[in-house]
């Protein structure tokens, strides 16, 4: 079952329909979060929201309704569900761009049931194709996708595009990209980035263990040398990369990933609201 909050109402997701005005559908103007459940709590979701409110002002666009109401209905979506859930909540620009804003933004939320990677990715490792560009507009969570989808189509293993400016790995697709390089964590400087959500609660897990996390851009020249490589996000959790374009990665799901993996478990509970 998939549920689709809109127009203050909850119905099945065939139907609902957005008007062809709307600057989502003709301009691509629109931001989004995306938001999980364990247990059937939503997963940090003060977080996501916050995220989501952010994004929305960057490009001239207040949320419709407030974050505490949109918590409600997110509380309520995710009592009609049955099982795990994920919700997607979406501003659109609305039908009218004036004065550099988008003054009658809409919003919806779809709830669907969860969906994780196959467990066989967790063990085997997923696989990236790297992009010669870098995220537009990374520090905001736009609905603007297409070079994504552009860049899998050159390698049909590929779980998601890695975007790779002039040889520096950024960020993939839909996730944020780490790299074990000389027993240290490797990963984008926030600045170049979405500043994911999983992302900061690695980042802060592996500092917390004594473990060191370096703030750059890792090479695609250093994959070679890599010991392990692995992508995180929301659903994804932490997953780890066997391979990036032509280049292997030489040890899948190592002792870092399972570690980072281990202490994620054992600290869910914090992060549930």
């Amino acid at each position: 079952m998939k549920l689709c909050f809109y127009n203050d109402e909850f119905k099945s997701i065939k139907e609902m329909s957005l008007p062809v005005s709307d600057l989502m559908i003709q301009r691509g103007v629109g931001v989004f979060d995306t938001i999980r459940t364990y247990r059937k709590r939503p997963h940090a979701l003060s977080i996501h929201l916050k995220r989501l409110e952010e994004s929305a002002k960057s490009i001239g666009i207040e949320l419709p309704v407030g974050k505490k109401r949109l918590a409600e209905i997110i509380r309520e979506g995710i009592d009609r569900m049955e099982g795990e859930v994920q919700m997607r909540v979406y501003v659109t620009g609305g039908d009218v761009f004036a004065g550099g804003i988008f003054p009658h933004p809409r919003y919806f939320i779809i709830f669907e049931p969860l969906e994780k990677a196959p467990k066989e990715d967790y063990v085997n490792g997923v696989v990236l194709h790297p992009i010669d560009m870098e995220r537009p507009f990374p520090h905001i969570k736009s609905i603007f996708y297409l070079p994504a989808y552009i860049g899998r189509r050159q390698d049909k293993e590929a779980m998601e595009a890695l975007y790779c400016p002039a040889g520096e790995i950024t960020e993939s697709s839909s996730s944020s990209f780490f790299m074990v390089i000389d027993g240290k964590i490797v990963t984008a400087p926030t600045e170049r980035v979405l500043d994911g959500v999983m992302r900061q609660i690695v980042i802060k897990l592996a500092r917390e263990a004594g473990l060191a996390v370096e703030m750059r851009c890792p090479l695609l020249s250093e994959v070679p040398r890599a010991q392990e490589a692995f992508i995180t996000g929301s659903i994804k959790e932490i997953l780890p990369v066997r391979r990036i374009g032509s280049q292997r990665i030489s040890q899948v799901n190592g002792p870092i990933s399972q570690y980072l993996q281990h202490l994620y478990a054992q600290r869910i509970e914090d992060y549930l609201e």
